[in-house]
């Protein structure tokens, strides 16, 4: 029995020893609580403040300093994240390297779920002629189209999306699209 007791005992500390060595932080690879808790906070409020998009935003805490990374769609955006993440309790300084990218501007959001949209109808999915362009919401629509069905399909479509305001469709029938390569292979519909 007290053999047994050793074993479980010797076990019981080993395993402790194995967890607590391999929580042990790697120089500068993991957070002090402080900074961990520093790090939630500004997290939490870019997460909570409505006037920017955080789903693209990192932050780094290395005592008590903040670095803020990642992409928005417009300066007033970084502005607005490093204002956000200076009014969290416990942070020292703050270093914005965030990128203003205008690929995440809304126009941008909406081209490529227009385009998911238009992939999606069956008449449209293979039409290598149609163009989007978005400009302030309002979507132009530039092509060829077999038939009016396709032309009604795409615009329907298009008007599913969330976000758009208007479309312009400019898509013209025609007897044939132009031809394709596939593989180095021409295909004439």
């Amino acid at each position: 029995m007290r053999k047994l007791k050793r074993i479980v005992v010797g076990a019981s500390v080993l395993v402790w020893v194995g967890v607590a060595v391999s929580t042990v932080p790697v120089a500068g690879a993991e957070l002090t609580m402080a900074d961990e808790i520093v790090q939630s906070k500004v997290v939490l409020q870019l997460e909570e403040d409505g006037r920017i998009n955080w789903e693209e935003l990192r932050v780094m805490v290395d005592q008590g300093h903040v670095t803020l990374f990642g992409e928005v769609a417009s300066p007033e955006e970084k502005g607005w994240a490093e204002t956000i993440a200076s009014t969290v309790p416990g942070v020292h300084s703050i270093r914005n390297d965030v990128i203003v990218d205008v690929a995440h501007s809304p126009d941008y959001k909406i081209r490529l779920a227009v385009w998911d949209a238009l992939k999606q109808t069956p008449a449209l999915e293979r039409n290598p002629t149609i163009k989007v362009s978005v400009r302030q919401a309002a979507v132009t629509l530039k092509g060829d189209v077999l038939d009016d069905l396709s032309k009604k399909a795409a615009e329907k479509a298009t008007e599913g999306v969330s976000g758009v305001k208007n479309v312009i469709n400019r898509l013209q029938v025609v007897d044939r699209l132009p031809p394709q390569k596939l593989n180095n292979i021409e295909v004439v519909r």
